[in-house]
This record gives structure tokens, sequence and C-alpha cells, in this order.
């Protein structure tokens, strides 16, 4: 039976090749598009699934109640809870340390370490390649590398034991590689190229205020999370009012946040810092990747059924002669299976060519075969998918009377074609929303790449200092002595320029009276806000670039201590939020400053386009009796555009030479930075943009087969109609008529529909566009203009036809 069915199907192969041609090209694209679209969502939603402790994993965050998360912690405390908290098994903590410049056979590599107390591989379990995990952490002079970064120091050689001549902090420092840990293959936030034992005795690490620290719980098995976390919340409430000295009730009034533990599978892409946005390009992409599947199933199903609806009246004769329904359902089940398995085996290869373009594309490191793959998601999908695509056309062609089928022509009949139009009306739907979506993100993309952000990035030249505890002493000097530089418009420093850095640096709350607020903090010089082309709305600038502390003006807050007296610049933000009507000469505490305001600069975008504006306060680089506080951590150049590299050149001579001559020079261009911001939305729009051309192309397969099918069936028709005298345009518009209304309704479906999924994805930018009704008006043009031409392709070839050759036998 196997053998006979071969031999029909391959008879009907040789003898239509076109369906058999265009099913498995479509459902090849179909399924290697949703494999590819499947690693990635796998990869993405395993994120930390391998940690074995995952369920008992938390990590202390503090929610405040303008909806501001930190995801740190102070590091007394951890360490408290862990005394008064009986739920708690261990506690892990870490922190960033200084850069380390690694000097290795004269190579010379910068790498920042990640501080961390010994009991990290408890809390994340990777595989040690090199070393034993008893003798780890010792001191703060061994160190544990990831096997990535130990093949870029040592090559692919067992470490353990040696040790690499280092600058830390500006002095020679000898470190010994204690061990060598896997990541491949292991999905999570926490991968660190240096980790090396925390310094539990540095300075300010027992106040609560201190969030600098990254910290995770271990519960002990069974502890009930919502009931603890209103216990964690209350244990930081009562350690706090106490440290702050005042009453549990004044300290319950100026409350305005709250302590919460977030488990550790949900910070890649559903912690509370994400607002719930982390997912968003997940579920898009994973919806377009199922959709796409299943366009490509109902495309194989429309052409299947075309091609099967040729073979009615083989199945008629055959269940005349007794054959059951059942085993004509079984034979085409089988036919579109060894279909499926060619396009399977097509779409294999094809993974394994497009696979590296791909991880390029998405910033990722996609493998076939991987651990995390959730395999049994997408065999199970394209299963089904097989399954109906089989048991539709079989199903459909048993139903029929084979003594009306042998009598006429069965593919003609009013229930075949409405279920055809349906199915092509689907695809046309789908794939109008696709492209109307790649439009509309193009478009916001468009906006954010155009539009002004309040500063200027274009020749902006960023450099890391990497040498602060000296360089800054040479603040002066180095600045005038760029600028003497041909090519070098201006200079500046500052520690939280706009762009990726603007995410680093500190917070404080900024007091003024009764109110408090968040704000980010910037220390900068006299000549960062010119420099930067920031508008000044009101006051005056900075006149140099380091403050001496007026001693001479001392204050005494509530609680008795001294606050100093200080100069301050604001954005427009923070006046908002104080709703003050003259800023300028307003004194605001924070930091145990009180700070006048001598000028207000308007809001820039500095975080991305997601994130609307945060009220931030400038001040000068602080020297005095409080000692030097807030050194420059960037030096900004802007150039005036003549002779770039040879510019670019001169500043790297003069900074290796003069400034910081034991570090490499790394510099980077502020738009390309800043452009890090939407990189994802970018990401997405190029994806986007493929898969809707590809599904298009996907649909126009079906549509030129089934086109010419339904033309080829009215060759008879064309004939009688051409013989009584009908003119050429009326016949072609009564062969296209029908496959033009299929897309109006098509797109009459499609359009209100892109309008929401539009306007739903753009709310969640801060600055965005109205939804644009230009990528309607092209998807409508497009779509139209491809369908008609598709079908004029058949309907000319059918004027062509031998008028005697259909007409010989009527």
């Amino acid at each position: 039976m196997i053998y006979s069915w071969l031999k029909i199907f391959t008879r009907h192969v040789k003898k239509s090749p076109l369906y058999p041609i265009i099913n498995t090209l479509g459902l090849v694209l179909g399924v290697t598009t949703f494999v590819l679209i499947l690693l990635f969502v796998s990869k993405e939603l395993s994120y930390e699934k391998w940690n074995p402790n995952l369920d008992r994993i938390y990590r202390p965050i503090r929610l405040f109640d303008n909806g501001e998360v930190w995801e740190s912690a102070p590091r007394i405390m951890v360490k408290t809870a862990l005394e008064q908290l009986p739920e708690l098994e261990d506690a892990l903590l870490m922190n960033y340390d200084s850069g380390i410049l690694f000097n290795k056979d004269g190579k010379k590599v910068i790498s920042s370490a990640k501080r961390t107390t010994a009991n990290f591989f408890k809390f994340f379990p990777y595989p040690i390649k090199y070393g034993d995990t008893t003798n780890l952490f010792k001191d703060d002079s061994q160190l544990v590398l990831s096997e990535e970064f130990s093949k870029e120091l040592f090559g692919d050689v067992n470490p353990v034991g040696e040790t690499i001549a280092s600058l830390y902090r500006n002095e020679p420092y000898n470190f010994t590689i204690a061990a060598v840990y896997s990541t491949d293959g292991f999905p999570s936030d926490e991968k660190h190229s240096v980790l090396r034992l925390m310094d539990l005795k540095a300075d300010n690490n027992d106040h609560w205020g201190n969030f600098n620290y990254d910290a995770y719980f271990m519960l002990h098995k069974g502890v009930d999370v919502s009931a603890f976390n209103k216990k964690f919340d209350e244990f930081y409430d009562q350690n706090t009012y106490e440290s702050w000295g005042i009453t549990y009730e004044q300290y319950l009034e100026q409350k305005e946040e709250a302590m919460y533990i977030e488990n550790l599978a949900d910070r890649h892409l559903f912690g509370k810092a994400l607002m719930g946005k982390g997912a968003n390009t997940l579920y898009i992409l994973a919806v377009f990747a199922l959709l796409i599947l299943v366009i490509s199933a109902i495309n194989f199903i429309n052409l299947s059924i075309s091609g099967a609806t040729k073979r009615a009246k083989e199945v008629a004769i055959r269940k005349t002669l007794g054959t059951s329904k059942l085993k004509v359902i079984a034979q085409f089940i089988f036919e579109v299976a060894l279909q499926c398995a060619l396009a399977l085996l097509v779409s294999l290869a094809l993974i394994e060519i497009v696979l590296p373009p791909f991880n390029t594309l998405m910033g990722t490191d996609l493998e076939l075969l991987s651990a995390y793959n959730k395999w049994w998601w997408g065999f199970g999908i394209i299963t089904i998918l097989i399954l109906i695509s089989g048991l539709f056309p079989g199903i459909y062609l048993s139903q029929f009377n084979p003594v009306k089928v042998l009598k006429g022509n069965f593919s003609r009949s009013k229930s075949g074609q409405k279920l055809k139009r349906g199915m092509i009306v689907f695809q046309f739907c789908i794939s109008g929303i696709f492209l109307i979506s790649a439009f509309v993100i193009k478009s916001q993309l468009h906006y954010m790449n155009n539009r002004d952000l309040g500063f200027t990035k274009e020749q902006m030249l960023i450099i890391n200092i990497r040498n602060a505890g000296e360089t800054h002493n040479k603040l002066a000097t180095f600045k005038q002595e760029l600028k003497k530089i041909d090519g070098v418009a201006a200079v500046a420093t500052g520690t939280r320029p706009p762009g990726t850095y603007a995410s680093f640096g500190s917070n404080s709350n900024v007091d003024y009276q009764e109110l408090s607020f968040q704000a980010d903090m910037h220390f900068i010089d006299a000549d960062f806000i010119p420099t930067m082309g920031i508008k000044l709305n009101k006051g005056k600038n900075f006149t140099k670039d380091w403050m001496d502390v007026d001693t001479s003006q001392v204050f005494l807050d509530n609680d008795g201590d001294t606050i100093y007296a200080n100069e301050i610049i604001v954005n427009q933000k923070l006046v908002s939020n104080f709703q003050f009507k003259n800023p300028i000469g307003k004194q605001v505490e924070y930091w145990g400053y009180k700070g006048t305001i001598i000028g207000v600069v308007d809001n820039y975008i500095a975080k991305g386009f997601d994130q609307g504006a945060y009220p931030a306060l400038y001040m000068p680089y602080l020297k005095g009796e409080t000692g030097d506080w807030g050194k420059p951590t960037h030096l900004m150049v802007r150039l005036n555009g003549t002779a770039i590299t040879e510019t670019v050149a001169s500043i790297e001579d003069f900074w290796t030479q003069s400034i910081e001559p034991r570090f490499p020079f790394k510099y980077e261009f502020l738009d390309q930075n800043f452009a890090k911001t939407f990189a994802k939305q970018k990401r997405l729009e190029t994806l986007v943009t493929i898969l809707s051309f590809l599904m298009i192309f996907i649909s126009l397969l079906g549509l030129f087969a089934i086109a010419s099918h339904s033309v080829q069936q009215r060759y008879k028709e064309v004939a009688i109609r051409k013989t009584l005298g009908a003119s050429e345009k009326t016949l072609i518009l009564s062969l296209i008529k029908e496959f033009i209304l299929i897309a109006v309704i098509a797109l009459s479906i499609a359009l209100p529909i892109s309008y929401l999924l539009a306007d739903r994805w753009l709310e969640d930018f801060a600055y965005r566009i109205n939804v644009p009704l230009a990528p309607f008006a092209i998807t409508m043009v497009l779509m139209l203009t491809l369908t008609l031409a598709v079908i004029l392709i058949q309907a000319l070839k059918a004027l062509k036809i031998d008028l005697v050759a259909h007409l010989k036998y009527e």
C-alpha cells in the first residue's frame, strides 16, 4: 500500500510539479523562520533555568511610590537580615570593583572585576573548568576568570596558579589565578569576566542608605514568599528609622518606598525594574513566528486542496471501487508527510546557513543543538500543522459523492471556492499587519534618529578616564593642551554623559521643605554644558571646574549634622517637581550639602526614548575640608569636522604620553553610543521588515498557484466568451475582480487591527510619534499592486489560449 501511494505521489509530482515546488518552498521558509525565532525565544526564556536552587534564590529590591526601582541593597541590611530573619539560609553580596589593567607578555587588557563574598558558586553553580572550588576566594589577591576571558589572556591553556602583573587603582599588583569557570550553555545575567573576593572592611559599609551592593538571598525550603515580603519590609523599616535617629512614626510619614524580594528567574525579562516591558519584543517575535508558520501551513493547505481537486475523479473512482474514507485521508497525510519531511530537511540545512547572520542581527550566540532549546514546542507545533495540512484535503475530498464528482467538475463547487477565498483573506490580512508594523517601527526609529535630543551628539568623542585618582589633578592642564590640537573645538569632563553612560552613577534624595525627590547626580566642569550643547534656560553656568566648599556658611540640619553651602544647577524636571516659579536662589538639601540653585538647564534625553525626563542635579567637582569628592570619569571632546582621523590620532598621542601612559587609549563617538539605547528596537525593525516581505512572498506564492489553478479552470469559459465577441478588457476584469476583492477585504480587516497594535507598541516610549497614516497607504498600494501583477500574469496567459483546443468537444 505504501509503495502504491509513493508511486501515485511521484506520478502526480512529475505531471504537475508547480504545486509541490511552491508548497515545499513556502513550508521551508515558514519552518526556517519559525525555528530561528524559536531558538531566540527559547534562550531568552531559559535565563537562570539551569540553576538547581532557582526557586529559592531571590534578590532584595527597593520599590518607590513613583514607580522607580532600585536593584541594589545596603551591605548592613543583608548582614542584619541574616541575623534577624530565620527564613534566610544564606546571602550573597557583590559589587563592581575598579577596572584592572592586566599585562600578559606585553598584551594589555582592561577588565572590570566583580567583588563577591566567597559563596558565589553556591548561588550560581557554574562548572569549574580549571581549579578546585574548595580553594577559591581565600584572599582578594586571587582571581576567578570566565573561560572566555581566560582564553583572551592566556590562550587555551590551564592558567590556574599563574601570576599576572596588573595595575589596580594605579598601583602595581600581582594577582594569582585560582580557577576558571565555564559559562557557555548557562544563560545568566550574572556572568563576569573576573571574580574577586569582596573587601568587607571598606568604608561606609554600615550605613543603611548605602545602596551600592548587589545582593541575593537563599530562602529555606517551604518559605511563604508573600508573608516573607511583608516581614522583610517591616524589618527594613524598623532598622532604618533607628539608623536615621527619628521616631518610627516620623519615618512612616516620610516613607516613600517598600522593600521587596524578587525571584532570580524574573530578573532577565520580568523584573520590576523593566516596568513590564522586558518581554515585549519576545512576545512580538513569538507571535510573528507562529503566524508565519500558520501562514505557511494555510498556504500549504490551499495549494494541497487546489492540487487535490484535480484528483477528485481519482478519489471518486477509488471510492466507487470500495476504498474507505480512512484510506483516502491516510493517503493524503502520507503525501503531505513526504513533502513536509523534505521541507524539514531543507530547512535544517538553511538554518545552519542563516544562523550566523541571524546571531549578528540579534546580538546573541544561538546554536541549533543546545540544552535550552524548546524542541518539544517546535516539534509539537509543526507536527500538529502537518496533521491539519494532511487531514484537511483528505477529509475535504473524501466527503463528496462519487456520482456527482464523476458527472462534473467538483473543483468549481462553491464550498471549495469559499474555503480557499477565506484562507487567502487570512493570509493577506496577516501580511498587511506585518508590513504596516514594519513601517511604523521604521517611522519611530527615524524619529528617534532625527529628533532634537537636547544636546549635541554629532562629532563628540567620549574617552573613559581610567585613572581618575590622578588624572583629576591634571584637569585644567590637559583641557588646555587638548584645545590646542587641530580639529578640537571644545573639551569638557563629567561623570554621566548621555547615552549608555547615563545609567551609571549616583542618585540621591533632593529635599526642599516637606518635599523630597530622587535625582540623578552629575559632577561636571564649567565647560560641560556649553560643550554638550545643553540649553541653559535660566540663571548662569559654573565659572570654575572645582568648587571650594564655603565653610563660612555652615548649617545644621534637624539632627544637628553639619551641612555645607554649595552652588548647583538643576534641570527643568526637578524644578517642575518642586513647582518652583522662580528657582534661582532656592536652596535644596542633598548629601549633607545645602545647594543654592544658580541655573536651570533644559531637559534632554539622556537614557533613551523609553524613559522620560528624570530629575537631575549638577555640581562641580568638590574640593575643601571634606576632601575631594566626585572625580571626572569621562572626557568629552567636540571635533570641528575636519580630518577626524588625524585629530583622534593626535589626541591619542597626547593622552597616552602625558595623561594616562599606562593605560590603552579607548574612545567612542557619542552618537554611536547613544544609538545603543534603542538597539533593541533597531533589531526588531530589521527583523520585522524581513518577516513582512517573507510573509508577502509566501502569500504571493500561494496566490500565484491558486490564481493559476482558478484561471485554468475557466479556460473553456474564456474561450466561449472570446468566441462570442467579448473584449480582452472585459475578460481580464472578469478574471481579476475576484482576487482584487479578496485583497480589499483582507486590507479592510488588517488596517484597524494594525492601528490598534501600533498605538499599543508606541505607548512604551516616553518620546514617540503619533501613529502615521503613510504606512497604511503604502501597504494598501503595495499589496494591491502585487496582487494585480500576479493575477494579470495569469489573466494575460488565459487570453492566449488556443480556442479550438478548448472548444473542439463542445
